[in-house]
């Protein structure tokens, strides 16, 4: 036996069903970008190896599919969007005390909805919808980062 048949044979063969779907990809697109980093968040979540940035990736990309919706695309599936929301919000609480990034339970199935919603939101989406969306997003984090003014004392 050579030694390449070897390595080839210690390689695992399962990969996760949510990363399997990507790499199947239609192959005239690619898969998208940001559907890919979503993917990429919620696997690491739910195998409880997330990290504070992939839980912000996953939030941010949750943001662009509620204001697709709200512009009109899969509206009917903006309460599995805000469903998602509030498992991202306990998600956040629970890690907390012990920087652990995890979701299981019903927390990881409204997360896995809300990533449908958004990759059938991105299927018809025109390119320029998402990046208005995109920016939207990115104006709302500008806003609650940007600091308070302080009130003038007389």
């Amino acid at each position: 036996m050579s030694r390449k048949a070897t390595i080839q044979k210690s390689v695992p063969k399962a990969i996760p069903l949510l990363l399997s779907k990507l790499a199947a990809g239609d192959v005239s697109t690619g898969p998208n970008a940001l559907l890919l980093r979503a993917y990429i968040a919620l696997d690491a979540l739910h195998r409880g190896k997330g990290t504070k940035g992939l839980f912000i990736t996953f939030g941010q990309q949750l943001v662009i599919a509620e204001r697709l919706c709200v512009a009109g695309y899969e509206k009917d599936q903006l309460r599995a969007l805000r469903e998602a929301h509030a498992a991202l919000v306990r998600v956040d609480w629970d890690a907390r005390p012990s920087n652990e990034w995890k979701a299981a339970g019903e927390d990881y199935e409204a997360l896995r909805v809300a990533l449908q919603v958004y990759e059938a939101q991105l299927r018809v989406v025109p390119r320029s919808e998402v990046r208005i969306a995109q920016m939207a997003m990115m104006a709302m984090i500008g806003r609650k980062a940007a600091p308070e003014p302080q009130a003038a004392s007389t």
